[in-house]
């Protein structure tokens, strides 16, 4: 006899969603990778115990069978009780440097600030053009997915021209 087999993951829902990304130049230095941030925002009331935000990183090689790298940069604990409307700031950087040197992003209110980074790490993750942030529920369904764009250029000042 042959059982049947189904791959069911039930979805919790779309209690989250991302709202914001922020990425800097990767010629910053990893000291201020707290400028970096991805906000989510809950949508519901309810918990998000193991909710992960991933990035994927496109490799356009043809010699890479897989070509995507990819990892979890934020997990949420268990448990996870949120409420609608209150918007998580996920840094790329780190809580003690958060609380020792702090930029302007660490100290926005109205967010929770959390950090992708360890103790004593300077940047865990950092954010390039066609990167792609996925907000993954327990059960591994995609509930919302973006791409990092470049951010735009500082516009040149106009350059005075001479006149006779």
């Amino acid at each position: 006899m042959v059982e049947a087999m189904t791959d069911f993951r039930p979805s919790e829902g779309r209690k989250a969603q991302i709202l914001t990304i922020r990425s800097v130049s990767i010629e910053i230095p990893p000291e201020h990778a707290n400028l970096e941030w991805v906000e989510l925002m809950a949508t519901e009331d309810g918990d998000l115990a193991n909710w992960r935000l991933m990035q994927l990183r496109p490799k356009w090689t043809e010699d890479i069978a897989r070509p995507i790298a990819w990892e979890f940069v934020y997990t949420f604990g268990s448990p996870a009780f949120v409420r609608a409307g209150e918007i998580y700031r996920v840094h790329s950087g780190s809580r003690v440097r958060a609380a020792t040197h702090p930029e302007p992003d660490d100290l926005v209110p109205g967010r929770k600030h959390v950090y992708a980074a360890g103790p004593l790490a300077g940047a865990r993750v950092r954010y390039v053009p066609g990167d792609y942030l996925r907000l993954v529920e327990a059960f591994g369904a995609v509930i919302d997915e973006v791409i990092v764009i470049a951010a735009p250029k500082a516009a040149e000042p106009a350059k005075a021209e001479k006149t006779a």
